[in-house]
């Protein structure tokens, strides 16, 4: 896949053209915050959905240690719903949810964000918690020593996620980010498991596209771009 990045001083953004699991519904009846069993004022640990999430600070912000893994699983063919409701959909990389128990869940940007379109909105994540915008990220990637060196500090180490070589990786933030790739909902293409992460901003650049973040095994940087809403990425989400 080519990706055409820019640092994150950019203005612009480049284009990026590109048997039933167990379920983590939000009931019926129940709204995202009511889901949230406990609370992580100290960036701790958390339930959410059903599953325990870690957290850890970086410089000010406090993050989700894993990705995202809400909601009810969807074959590849099937477009999350296009409706605000209860039920969260999700993919899991090549249609085996088992990936979603590895590296979370991946959306389209309109079914994370809850229907929302505001940046910073809560969409899916707990109450207290937020879909990061650009500004967020840059903070993270300014505080871990800038674009070209950000990404080895966010990269998970060892050889059960990223192929090897996984260039640079340290994972000195313990933000552990995982390389889940990505889905093509147009051309119904899963890409770049084990080569590269994808993550939702819930910042818009048009009415089809937004700004993500992307870290590859091949290097260490972090860059920001442009991806198209109808693609399916991985979530993190950052405490308000």
């Amino acid at each position: 896949m080519v990706v055409f990045l820019c640092t994150i001083t950019c203005s612009t953004f480049a284009q990026n053209p590109k048997n039933n699991p167990p379920v983590h519904n939000i009931p019926a009846g129940t709204t995202v915050a009511d889901s949230v069993h406990s609370d992580s004022a100290s960036c701790g640990t958390f339930e959410y959905g059903g599953q325990v999430y870690h957290t850890v600070i970086i410089g000010t912000q406090c993050w989700m240690k894993e990705n995202l893994n809400l909601g009810k699983w969807l074959d590849q063919s099937q477009n999350q719903t296009q409706t605000k409701n209860e039920i969260v959909e999700k993919y899991c990389y090549g249609n085996d949810f088992v990936n979603c128990d590895l590296w979370g869940g991946l959306y389209q940007w309109e079914e994370l964000m809850h229907y929302e379109t505001t940046a910073g909105a809560q969409g899916i994540c707990p109450a207290g918690w937020h879909v990061p915008d650009s500004k967020d990220w840059k903070a993270l990637i300014r505080v871990l020593g800038g674009t070209q060196a950000a990404g080895g500090k966010l990269k998970s180490t060892g050889n059960r996620d990223w192929w090897v070589p996984n260039v640079g990786a340290t994972n000195t933030s313990q933000f552990t980010a995982f390389p889940g790739g990505y889905f093509d909902f147009t051309t119904q293409s899963w890409i770049d498991v084990h080569n590269a992460g994808y993550f939702w901003s819930s910042e818009t650049i048009s009415n089809s596209t937004t700004v993500a973040l992307q870290l590859i095994r091949k290097g260490t940087e972090a860059e920001l771009y442009e991806e198209y809403n109808s693609s399916a990425l991985s979530l993190r989400c950052i405490k308000d």
